[in-house]
């Protein structure tokens, strides 16, 4: 009831009719054309990334995604049918494609085309095939069978693109689409493939592109892997970058968006639905982007569109979420997670967000979701929005008032939130004084009733805490800062920090609570 009223109506009849456009898609396939070339011709060397299976073990059937390995033997067993349906995924993406020798290629390749008759199961799903044809082109196999699997596999995504999901979905399928237009130019209907992707990806590009860089669904990770798919198709479009001027734009603005995002560390964070390792790391994107489309800009102190205000400084690195959870239609990787922040000191990160344990519903997938697992105030233990199943969200509500401000000596933020439940507001107050060597956040809450409020800040599992009578003494490594409490009550808790898919690492947690009728404030310092 909750949920339903912010999607878009080709969101729920595009669910009923997908599986019929799968179905005509089967049985209207053209023949391949007898003898088919590729002419992909790249103007730079293309990225790829896959840091989970070496040569030696995809040969002998055992991969590994998502932290949990299985043996598949060859012929592999695509099934996998003990897996999770994001293994599986994985699994059909062929990421790992790349690992391999050529004729070893042509040999996996063959391997899935005997198991995997078109539109059948996991493997055909246009999220993964197209995934896997862009694998496919860009290895640029030289086996015919192999070409006229592609071309059947292209001309199936071209009647199954997945309109009724959106986002970075929709974008995935207009890559592939282009980079297999333009992997068999001329031949059959890639002309046909190439127009396809190029209307999608200049309608989704300027829908999803925020004005500042940013992707729309409000993830670092997604925005690494949709800046990877820009970059793609420029590297292959005829002409090169040049030739499509408005989409090389737009790869700056991407570029420059990302190295905004990015820890000293050279890691993203992890807002959102974030993990390290699916996308490829910053520094590999940014030697992309400059050999695809030149020199890029440098990071920004603000995305405002996305909502993400960052200081960079010599010792503290601060990126604070004050922005929309994602677009009102597509919640599906939104965290519970309003005037979060993550903090690096001296180059190592201290407090951190939750990132993703797995996509499966279930009690990792809600916590990691919820607001006790971010860096900001759950009132009455209760969310800041309600995020339900694996993606999807009912009721919520989104920051506004907010003020970002540069000063001689730091930063200053400000922003309140409505609360769901009880009618009251939470108004967040964070400032940033380099003189000082401290970073001050304040809370409070305005409504009526008696209420209690707990603020909490996840640290690295590296960080040690030690708390005495007025705080704690936070140390990683050489260096420390201590967390001192302005208002309110510290206690110390544990939780969850997930940076890799399938990744689950105890780490402290300390709390901030505070409990009274309205008004009523809790804060903490960190002098550093």
């Amino acid at each position: 009831m909750h949920t339903v009223p912010h999607l878009k109506p080709w969101q729920v009849v595009g669910r009923l009719v997908a599986p019929v456009q799968r179905w005509v898609g089967r049985h209207t396939l053209p023949a391949p054309p007898s003898a088919l070339s590729d002419r992909l011709q790249p103007s730079v060397s293309m990225l790829r990334h896959h840091p989970w299976n070496a040569r030696r073990r995809v040969l002998a059937g055992r991969f590994r995604f998502l932290g949990k390995e299985a043996a598949l033997g060859r012929p592999v067993d695509w099934a996998a049918p003990q897996r999770s349906l994001l293994w599986r995924f994985f699994l059909h993406y062929f990421h790992y494609l790349h690992a391999l020798a050529p004729q070893e290629q042509v040999a996996l390749c063959r391997d899935w085309m005997a198991a995997n008759p078109v539109g059948s199961d996991v493997g055909w799903h246009p999220y993964p095939t197209s995934l896997r044809l862009v694998n496919w082109c860009t290895a640029q196999l030289p086996a015919p069978d192999v070409r006229a699997s592609l071309y059947r596999q292209a001309a199936y995504l071209s009647r199954t693109v997945e309109t009724h999901v959106y986002g970075n979905h929709l974008l995935e399928n207009a890559r592939a689409l282009l980079v297999a237009g333009c992997a068999l130019r001329g031949q059959g209907e890639a002309p046909r493939w190439a127009a396809q992707g190029r209307a999608l990806y200049r309608a989704e590009v300027e829908k999803q592109i925020l004005a500042d860089g940013f992707h729309y669904e409000r993830s670092p990770m997604y925005h690494a892997l949709m800046l990877h798919g820009v970059l793609d198709v420029l590297n292959v479009w005829p002409g090169g970058a040049d030739a499509w001027p408005e989409l090389q734009q737009r790869a700056r603005a991407m570029t420059a968006a990302l190295a905004t995002v990015t820890h000293p560390d050279g890691r993203l964070a992890l807002f959102n639905d974030a993990v390290h390792e699916v996308a490829p790391p910053p520094a590999r994107l940014h030697r992309y982007a400059q050999s695809v489309v030149g020199e890029c800009p440098p990071a920004r102190s603000t995305l405002p569109s996305a909502g993400y205000y960052v200081v960079d400084a010599d010792d503290v690195w601060l990126m604070i979420d004050g922005g929309a959870a994602g677009p009102e239609h597509l919640m599906a990787h939104a965290h519970a997670d309003a005037f979060s922040y993550e903090l690096s000191l001296f180059g190592d990160r201290f407090v951190v967000d939750s990132g993703v344990y797995e996509y499966a519903a279930g009690p990792m997938r809600d916590y990691v979701r919820s607001t006790a697992a971010h860096n900001t105030v759950q009132v009455d233990g209760h969310d800041q929005m309600e995020c339900w199943d694996s993606f999807r969200v009912a009721r919520r509500t989104a920051p506004r008032g907010v003020v970002w401000r540069r000063t001689p000596t730091g930063a200053f933020f400000k922003g309140e939130l409505r609360l769901l439940e009880g009618g009251g507001v939470h108004r967040r107050r964070i400032r940033v004084e380099m003189e000082a060597r401290r970073l001050s956040v304040h809370d409070m809450l305005a409504g009526t009733g008696t209420h209690r409020a707990e603020s909490r800040i996840h640290l690295h599992p590296q960080v040690r805490v030690q708390c005495d009578g007025e705080g704690a003494l936070l140390q990683r490594g050489a260096h420390r800062c201590r967390l001192v409490p302005t208002a309110g009550h510290l206690r110390r808790e544990e939780g969850w920090y997930c940076p890799r898919f399938g990744e689950r690492l105890r780490r402290p947690v300390l709390v901030v609570a505070a409990a009274g009728a309205l008004p009523l404030r809790c804060g903490y310092e960190v002098r550093y």
